[in-house]
This record gives structure tokens, sequence and C-alpha cells, in this order.
């Protein structure tokens, strides 16, 4: 049998848990777990391979809404597509309509396995989207040799674009690690930047107070990263991986953790986007539920 993760360890916890509180759920629930217990994750890239490729195109990313200064976007959490269903992408269409969305930041763990299947699923929905997407790299996207699909279907898993008045840098933090050269990258970004407003979009929570396997390593890497951050007054750091909603801020830069966006997965609390409106200088964020969410509550190891 296949050796267990910390996350999958986790995961099965959550479940454990939900069953306790609603049994009925054990028929959806338990092929989940059986399914958990032996199927074999592999990760068959590190970082450096993947920004080294990333960096050696030419990013298909373009800037967007030029010389607009009051406009909104989504951030979207951990879609989990599966290979079919269609998570909760009808309630983000209607809310783009309905809100003026400009554009759509999707953070990692777009797939839940890293198949071919499931990007193709996730593709065919964001297509259907009246607002471009911008995507980031999860540690879902990469299981099973998933970065040769996210490679092919979307390119670099480091790039950046500017949004109205604001800078967009979005990073490869799928697997807890930066490497030396994304690092660098990150650095000459946020030097060069002439946009007053400054997001970061990583996978991983740099910053926050979630915890074991829901957060970026303690490693030097981490810190160099928050210094970097605040050296550069970054405003915002758009997280997911954690499944649950944590809004903090530390020196400065406001780190703001969405939960899930997938129809189906527990989560801790409500299954939502964030809506983010940009008047100017000032930046409001909301979550907007969707979905049909099972009534368990997880938050920083407590039940």
């Amino acid at each position: 049998m296949t050796e267990l993760t910390e996350e999958k360890k986790s995961l099965l916890k959550r479940v454990l848990i939900a069953l306790l509180i609603r049994p009925p759920v054990i028929l959806i629930l338990l092929p989940l777990c059986l399914f958990l217990l032996s199927y074999g994750e592999t990760q068959n890239t590190t970082v450096e391979e993947r920004f080294g490729l990333s960096s050696s195109i030419k990013s298909p990313y373009k800037d967007t809404i030029k010389g607009t200064f009051v406009y909104s976007f989504a951030f979207c959490g951990d879609p989990h597509m599966y290979s079919k269903g269609d998570g909760c992408f009808d309630d983000l269409d209607r809310a783009i309509k309905l809100n003026q969305i400009r554009f759509v930041i999707f953070g990692g763990d777009l797939t839940y396995l890293g198949e071919e299947a499931e990007y193709s699923n996730f593709i065919d929905h964001i297509s259907t989207l009246t607002s471009p997407s911008y995507p980031a790299l999860g540690n879902h996207d990469i299981y099973n040799n998933g970065w040769e699909y996210y490679w092919r279907y979307f390119g670099p898993s480091a790039y950046s674009f500017n949004g109205g008045n604001a800078k967009f840098v979005v990073i490869d933090s799928a697997d807890g690690e930066i490497g030396d050269a994304q690092m660098e990258w990150i650095h000459n970004q946020l030097r060069n930047n002439k946009q007053p407003i400054v997001f970061v979009v990583s996978h991983m929570p740099i910053y926050g107070d979630s915890y074991g396997v829901y957060k970026f390593p303690e490693t030097k890497e981490k810190q160099q990263l928050i210094e970097i951050f605040e050296k550069y007054e970054v405003d915002f750091v758009l997280q997911g991986h954690y499944h649950g909603f944590v809004d903090i801020s530390h020196n400065g830069v406001r780190y703001i953790t969405s939960g899930s966006f997938s129809d189906g997965l527990l989560d801790s609390g409500i299954r939502h986007f964030l809506l983010i409106k940009v008047y100017g200088p000032e930046v409001t964020i909301e979550q907007v539920p969707v979905g049909q969410d099972i009534p368990v509550q997880y938050m920083d190891g407590a039940i």
C-alpha cells in the first residue's frame, strides 16, 4: 500500500470529522477515503526545472484593462476540477456579469489529480467565461506528471502582468519551494515595478495562521519572500491551498487566503471566491459564496 503523505492524512481526518457530524455522508465519502489510501501521487519535476522552462518562452499573459483605475476582478482558490462536472462555474459566470468582473485569477489546484482529462474539463469551463483567466500552479496540478499538461495548455508557471493600476506577480510555489532563479526573478519583478498597487499570487500560503502541510514550509526561502514583499511594499498576497478563508496583515503586507472554489470538497467554512474591487488607490475584498456546502468547520487544527 502506498505510504500516506501528510496532506492525505489531513484530508482523511477532515472526512472522518464529516462522518461523525453527518453519518449519512459516509456513502459518498467512504469511497474517497479508500481511493486516497490506494492512489499514488508522483511529482516528477522540480521548481528549478519548471521555472527554467517557464523563463525560456514569452509569456502569453498580456496586460489587461490598461488605463483603468476602477474595476473588479475575482480570485478563485483551488477549483479541483475532475474529468467531469462543472464545479461552481455557473455561480462564477453569474457573478462576472453581475459585478462586471474584468478578469479572473485561479490560485492553483486547477485539477484534482493532474490528469489531462481534468485539465481539458477546466479549460472547457474557463473558455465559457466572459472575462479572461490567469492561472497559478498548485501541488495537485503536478501530481501524476501533471506539469506536462499544465505547460502544454497554460505555459509558464511564473509570470507577471499589469491589470489596471496594479502589478500582478504569479509565482510557482506548488511544491513549497521557490528556487534561487525564481527568487531572483521575483526580486526583479518587484524592484522594477511602476504600478501603485502590487498583488502577488501564490498557491501555498506564505504567511497566515494555517498550519502543517497547508502553508509554505518554515524555511529560509519563506523568510526571504516575506522580506522581499516588505522591502518592495507589496500590498496583497493572494493565496490558496488551505481551503479556508484567512485575512491577516503583517508589516504592511495583507495576506489573504481564499477558501476552496471546488464543488464537493470539504472546506474550512463557506465555499467561495473573492471579489476584489479597486477604486483608484483603495481596494475592497469580499467573499462570494458558491455551491452547496457540507456543514463542517475545521479551522487551524481545532474542531
